[in-house]
């Protein structure tokens, strides 16, 4: 049982990966397109007419998908003075209650963005712009990052002794 959860972890872990090269990928993209567009403006020859919505797109889209991977690496904003202080047995199970509260609050908010999703669909919603994507398709981001972020979650109790350990050898080194 252990090996087949370390399996799905693997892929879950790829595909978490596979995600932050793509938002990189897409930064990158907007890094080079934005100096671009100005130069085609300032010479006259027209414009990226939908690079600044596509920047708007991009960057909800890279938040919401990015969030599991930058929890992932433990670089969230989050304050440790607690879990660091506690001995390392009680910090994890302090750092697994934390983890299932996280768990359940990203299913209740993938819950609330598949229903959100499946109305916008129903509805057929688009937002008022000159780059117009579905209003189901962003709800569907947001629903999936949730998910992801569940999942996420559930790893870290996994790992909730491994990442104690880390995090309190962190803080020694940075003087906590």
């Amino acid at each position: 049982m252990r090996t087949q959860i370390d399996r799905i972890e693997a892929i879950f872990n790829r595909t978490i990966y596979a995600l932050i090269v793509l938002v990189a990928i897409s930064i990158g993209s907007f890094a080079v397109l934005i100096p671009l567009n100005l130069l085609i403006v300032k010479t006259g020859i027209g414009a990226i007419w939908w690079l600044s919505e596509g920047v708007e797109y991009a960057l909800y889209v890279g938040v919401f998908l990015g969030a599991p991977w930058v929890l992932q690496q433990g670089a969230h904003v989050r304050v440790d003075v607690i879990v660091s202080s506690l001995p390392e047995k009680a910090a994890a199970w302090l750092e697994r209650f934390l983890d299932l509260i996280g768990a359940i609050l990203s299913l209740v908010l993938c819950t609330y963005g598949v229903r959100l999703a499946i109305s916008e669909y129903v509805d057929n919603t688009y937002p008022d712009k000159d780059l117009s994507i579905a209003n189901w398709i962003m709800m569907t981001v947001f629903a999936v990052s949730f998910f992801l972020l569940a999942i996420e979650f559930l790893f870290r109790i996994r790992r909730a002794n491994e990442i104690v350990v880390t995090e309190n050898a962190e803080n020694k080194e940075a003087g906590f």
